[in-house]
């Protein structure tokens, strides 16, 4: 069996779990594990209890000292459905993954991150103190917590899925607005292993550039590192399945091996090519964040109901755009005159 196939299985076995884990929990009653997803885990911390998000984003930051954000590549049920959805209309549209970087957007996660936490955490830590004891509650928070409504899940399918891949690409969400990809950014700057170069058979045919989903400049770090050194990397494999040569693997320990002086030329000019900074990216992510931050810290936040804070990311991230877009247009014309 391939790698892609195992790792399109883990994310069915997770999905499916989290499937049966919810229609027991509400249907039959066994209510023995909560939620794990990040708010339970923010919302134990707060209130001084261990719950089962504990113990899955704990283990989760554990392998994202070990392999980087393999979590995200392999075992995340939300990516899993955006990857159902590039194959389902990505392939049939043969949409491509663009070569342009947003570069600066990469920010934005870690805003989304930092409001989480001090929603859900920091703000009872300041108002009731940091709790003087911690207690296991595995079934503390219910697994769907009652927030989502039929719109508002009707929405996230429709606008993370079909419209984020449309406007910006394949694995939009994960590169752009997921906080949580970019609080294992964090834990991964000093994991152990990762994908690197095994032997010095690198051509720099950009083989893994192309076939990587999440942009990263593979070879410019193969050839800076000698490992793909960016934390954008998944450790999807994809970029191991396609090399001609098996220069590079997944691997927990670093190798005595580099480009030749032509590859590594190749790799320059490819990466040159790739990262331009522009001040497109620079208002987009500037606009994105003092609108959110306006929104979280305001009065409209509280009484807003739950569709328009699900669709407040990504809608907000569209519309920005969007403008932006057609402004430098605009101007492109006007100087043209």
């Amino acid at each position: 069996m391939t790698t892609q196939k195992w790792r399109t299985l883990s994310r069915v076995f997770l999905m499916l779990m989290m499937t049966v884990h919810v229609v027991t929990w509400y249907t039959f009653g066994m209510q023995t594990f909560g939620s794990i997803g990040i708010e339970a885990f923010f919302s134990g911390l707060a209130r001084g209890v261990l719950n089962t998000g504990f113990v899955f984003w704990i283990l989760a930051f554990i392998s994202a000292i070990l392999l980087g954000r393999a979590f995200c590549g392999w075992f995340c049920w939300f990516g899993g459905y955006l990857e159902l959805i590039e194959w389902g209309i990505g392939d049939k549209l043969k949409i491509k993954i663009p070569r342009r970087i947003l570069l600066y957007l990469g920010v934005v996660p870690f805003v989304a991150l930092a409001l989480k936490i001090y929603s859900a955490l920091l703000v009872v830590w300041i108002e009731h103190g940091i709790p003087a004891v911690f207690t296991f509650q595995w079934a503390d928070v219910e697994p769907w917590g009652g927030q989502q409504t039929g719109i508002s899940m009707l929405l996230t399918a429709i606008l993370y899925g079909p419209v984020l891949l449309l406007i910006f690409g394949r694995k939009a969400w994960c590169r752009y607005l997921c906080p949580i990809g970019a609080l294992l950014k964090i834990f991964s700057k000093v994991k152990i292993g990762g994908v690197r170069l095994v032997n010095n058979e690198c051509n720099a045919c950009g083989q893994c550039n192309r076939v990587c989903d999440m942009q990263v400049d593979v070879m410019g770090d193969l050839n800076t590192y000698g490992e793909v050194h960016s934390s954008d990397c998944i450790v999807c494999l994809k970029c191991t399945d396609v090399c001609p040569t098996n220069a590079i693997a997944l691997s927990m320990r670093r190798h005595d091996a580099s480009l030749s002086a032509a590859a590594a030329a190749r790799a320059e000019k490819s990466t040159l090519k790739r990262r331009k900074l522009s001040a497109f990216d620079v208002i987009i992510a500037v606009i994105w964040i003092g609108v959110s931050v306006f929104f979280f810290f305001s009065d409209v936040r509280a009484y807003s109901p739950q569709e328009i804070k699900v669709v407040m990311s990504v809608g907000l991230l569209i519309i920005v755009y969007g403008v932006v877009w057609l402004g430098q247009k605009g101007w492109n014309k006007v100087k043209a005159r």
